[in-house]
């Protein structure tokens, strides 16, 4: 006879994964965002003299807030594989936003690497003395 699969209560969802992958988030966006808006401007590889601030003023709530939501989708995600049956008719739908969740929160931590595509891709077509 096989053995019944045992459904942990939402209180076991693994808050460790949600925390791990905030963390690891956010230590992506940290890593882009020195990148991005410190070596490459002092570099000159972009031109960032007024606008380094502005950047990073838009990056870090969206990355932050990236980061949240990521972890956020994470736990989301594992609650709908371990708590929903798969006759249920809205799973597939939940399942949808947690990873569409997932891929906004990616945004929001790739804005630095965004940012420094469109300068660069701005160099490029206006003329490297810009």
């Amino acid at each position: 006879m096989a053995q019944i699969k045992h459904k942990p209560p939402v209180q076991v969802i693994d808050t460790f994964l949600a925390q791990r992958d905030i963390f690891s988030a956010l230590l992506v966006w940290i890593i882009l965002e020195g990148f991005s808006f410190v070596l490459l401007p002092n570099f000159t590889v972009i031109p960032g003299d007024n606008k380094t601030l502005t950047w990073v003023l838009v990056s870090v709530p969206l990355g932050m807030g990236g980061a949240f939501v990521i972890g956020l989708c994470s736990s989301w995600l594992q609650y709908c594989q371990l708590r929903m049956h798969k006759t249920n008719p809205h799973k597939k739908l939940w399942i949808l936003l947690g990873n569409l969740g997932s891929w906004l929160g990616l945004v929001g931590i790739g804005l630095p690497l965004i940012t420094v595509g469109v300068q660069l891709w701005l160099m490029i077509v206006h003329g490297i003395d810009t």
